[in-house]
Order: C-alpha cells, then structure tokens, then sequence
C-alpha cells in the first residue's frame, strides 16, 4: 500500500513542476511581437510540443517564414512518444488586428495558404489555458493567431 501512495505522491508533484514558460515581448522598437514557449518538466502538459505536432512534417526542427511571420519549432519525442521543446515566433505588430482586448493576426485567401501549407488540415493549438491561440484551415483559407494586451509586455 505504501508503494501506491508513494507513486501515486510523486505522480502528482511531477506534474506541479511540469509547466510550459511562455513569454511575449515587443522588440525592435515595439514592431515586432516575439514570443517564446518552452516546455519544462517531465510529463505533459507540453504546449511547444502540441504547436510542434500541429505542423506539418517530422524533423526536429520545423521552420515557417511567410508574410513577415515566423515561428521556429525545436521538438524531441520521449519514451512515451510525448514531443516536448522550445518554439519561437515573431510577428510584425503592424499586422495586428485589435479585437476588445485581443490582438489577433489574421489572413484570408492567398497569404492564408502560405502559411496553412505548414500546418496540418484544421490545426488548432491552444495555449497558455486557451488565452493564446492559433489556428489554420487550409479549406476555407483562412489562418489567425490571437493574444490577450495583458500576456505581451511592452
């Protein structure tokens, strides 16, 4: 009995020390939104992980630059074929729509393919306890990333 209680402890203090450090920053004089994700831990949940399977392709390293957006995935897959890394997007602010307290990018036809072609069919990540999103749908050619004013420090 004091097997389970022991691992079952230490299932759960895993997971209090599992967490994803997430950073969004305005640089080059305020022009451009940068962030980080970057997993740490040792279980899931892992959120670079999931913006990682959300693109289309297996290496390690997965790379998009489109329209001024760029994100940069590093991912590594553990024993339990868990992927877990570090992604790094920047993003033109001018390309920023302000919706209420959001700040969403957002593409439709043409520029929409570009970058959905790096997605997966109907991607939608979701990050940060759903505050931060991104989401791709290569049918209806639409691509939008969306941040809360409060998350990105100026």
């Amino acid at each position: 009995m004091k097997m389970y209680l022991s691992l079952f402890v230490l299932l759960f203090s895993a997971s209090a020390f599992s967490q994803t450090h997430f950073n969004a920053v305005l640089i080059k004089d305020l022009n451009i939104l940068s962030i980080s994700v970057e997993d740490d831990g040792i279980i899931p949940p892992y959120e670079a992980g999931l913006l990682w399977r959300s693109m289309i392709g297996t290496d390690e390293r997965k790379y998009i630059e489109e329209n001024g957006f760029s994100l940069e995935c590093d991912a590594i897959r553990n024993g339990t074929n868990d992927v877990y890394g570090s992604c790094t997007f920047n993003i033109p602010m001018k390309s920023f729509q302000k919706i209420g307290d959001v700040q969403v990018y957002k593409l439709k036809g043409t520029d929409a393919a570009k970058l959905n072609r790096y997605f997966i069919d109907s991607a939608y990540v979701s990050l940060q306890n759903g505050k931060v999103y991104l989401s791709s749908h290569n049918t209806t050619r639409e691509f939008f990333f969306g941040i809360p004013d409060n998350m990105i420090q100026h």
